[in-house]
């Protein structure tokens, strides 16, 4: 297993989850256009999402990297302390630092293990806006303001580099460390790498952490006036053999409910697992059963694969309570 792929849908209810700013009086969703058919889309950042998984890893127990003002090429910036061995975040999420190697200046950086896009929706935006004042208990002068928000169905795409989880290049990502594992090997220059590596159980407790959070999700903007639930309603994990994101858009619901449930599109999910099939270790298919019209279709379409799991939402967080690295 080199990768992990997390794939999930979720119906939020009258949200703006990510503002897009304002526009005169009105704060406006974050929105893109799809080209083929000129319709706009809500989006959710993946800048927020990535804000939001640290505060459940924070509120799972978990201590993050502090956050500080720097002064780097005359200019402040904002950044982590850069440390992944120490920190969960620094490891996940990544850092760009500048900071003294064997007394020398030098910029370590690390690409983020956990990668994401944000959220998107599957239905197009409808033009829904709430409208709001601010009164003025002194005086007469009130202050009119609107909100887009959006009910919609948001499927999450999260993409989880397992084999780099944990492993920490000298020089490029973090300076000489101590009392950890220690591997070299050559890079596709030829240059020898020295890499550190955190115990298993850590990589493992850390891996199970990420998991965890994106199958809790929760938060967003403006939840005080226009609170929702985020958590996910079905999700799709695929262990993969190479790093190549599989399902990506392919996990959707249908237009129109079915006595008042969601209709999955079974067979462009079969479809897709199907042409790369030779690169999946294995899937699981957590699903609210009670929310969706069709889960027996589902079953029975992957009956005949030995590497497919269809669960209910409870048994898919067991599983990921007890997923590991593998040898």
């Amino acid at each position: 297993m080199k990768a992990i792929e997390v794939v999930t849908l979720t119906k939020v209810e009258g949200a703006n989850l990510n503002s897009n700013g304002t526009e005169g009086v009105i704060s406006v969703l974050k929105k893109v256009r799809d080209p083929v058919d000129g319709r706009e889309y809500v989006r959710i950042s993946g800048q927020s999402v990535k804000y939001h998984l640290r505060q459940i890893l924070k509120e799972l127990g978990w201590e993050l990297s502090q956050i500080v003002p720097r002064a780097e090429g005359g200019q402040k910036v904002i950044v982590s302390q850069g440390e992944p061995h120490r920190y969960i975040d620094d490891d996940l999420f990544g850092y760009m630092i500048a900071k003294k190697v064997e007394g020398k200046n030098a910029t370590l950086r690390r690409t983020a293990v956990v990668r994401t896009n944000g959220m998107m929706s599957i239905f197009p935006y409808q033009e829904d806006r709430d409208f709001g004042v601010r009164y003025d208990p002194t005086g007469d002068q009130h202050n009119i303001y609107e909100t887009e928000i959006t009910t919609n169905v948001m499927r999450g795409n999260f993409f989880i580099e397992v084999d780099r989880l944990g492993v920490f290049k000298e020089g490029l990502e973090v300076p000489k460390l101590e009392g950890l594992e220690v591997r070299r090997e050559r890079d596709p220059t030829g240059n020898e790498v020295t890499l550190y590596i955190l115990p298993k159980e850590e990589r493992e407790r850390r891996l199970r952490a990420i998991i965890k959070a994106i199958l809790e999700y929760h938060g967003g903007a403006k939840l005080s006036n226009f609170f929702t639930k985020v958590y996910p309603e079905i999700a799709v994990v695929v262990l993969l053999r190479r790093k190549i994101p599989v399902v990506g858009d392919a996990l959707r619901v249908k237009e129109g409910y079915v006595d008042g449930k969601f209709v999955l599109d079974v067979e462009r999910l079969k479809e897709t697992l199907e042409a790369f099939r030779d690169n999946i270790e294995k899937v699981y298919i957590g699903v609210f059963e009670s929310r969706f019209a069709n889960v027996e279709e589902l079953k029975e379409a992957f009956r005949d694969w030995d590497n497919v799991k269809i669960v209910s939402m409870k048994e898919l967080k067991e599983e990921m309570e007890k997923i590991g690295l593998g040898e």
